[in-house]
């Protein structure tokens, strides 16, 4: 995260430049980083109260990233329903024997004792799904304070898709 006391409000951080880095999914090479401090300068000389939008918008996605290494956002909204179905009364079954001859099978229905288990979601959209967009929205927004780094974003964006992975400036989700 980019949040510090040592630093005044308005300024960058040193750790900034590799959150906005992972932020909008650039590669580390030596130009896209000097793009990247050219961007922040930039900002930080024409418009400071920009840097202090910027950094809040890295500590969402940094807090977002978080939530999502975590993996257990799907389970919290889980809905476990469990019904069981048990033997006829007056059959063979409901006195705990196994039928013994091949005419008592029809009378021991197995289907009765089965036991089902149905697992449901309050809502059919997962955390996880609401989180990526959340962050992809974040990444656009870092975009519209950071211009310069549109081309780098379309440019990451058309190298990836051309040997076939998804745009790298926007997270997806995996199915899996």
């Amino acid at each position: 995260m980019s949040s510090s006391s040592n630093w005044p409000a308005s300024s960058w951080q040193p750790s900034d430049q590799e959150a906005i880095r992972q932020c909008l999914a650039l590669p580390a090479t030596v130009p896209c980083l000097d793009a990247i401090s050219r961007s922040m300068a930039e900002l930080e000389q024409w418009h400071p109260s920009g840097v202090v939008s910027a950094r809040a918008l890295l500590d969402a996605v940094a807090l977002i990233d978080q939530q999502l290494i975590s993996g257990s956002l799907d389970m919290e909204q889980a809905i476990q329903k469990k019904s069981t179905s048990g033997p006829i009364a007056t059959s063979v079954a409901a006195t705990g024997d196994a039928p013994l001859q091949k005419a008592d099978v029809i009378a021991y229905d197995t289907s009765l004792l089965r036991e089902e288990i149905e697992t449901t979601y309050a809502n059919p959209t997962s955390i996880s799904t609401q989180l990526i967009t959340q962050r992809n929205r974040y990444a656009t927004q870092l975009l519209l304070l950071l211009p310069r780094l549109k081309s780098w974003v379309d440019f990451t964006a058309t190298n990836s898709q051309s040997i076939g992975g998804a745009p790298l400036g926007y997270v997806t989700a995996r199915r899996g």
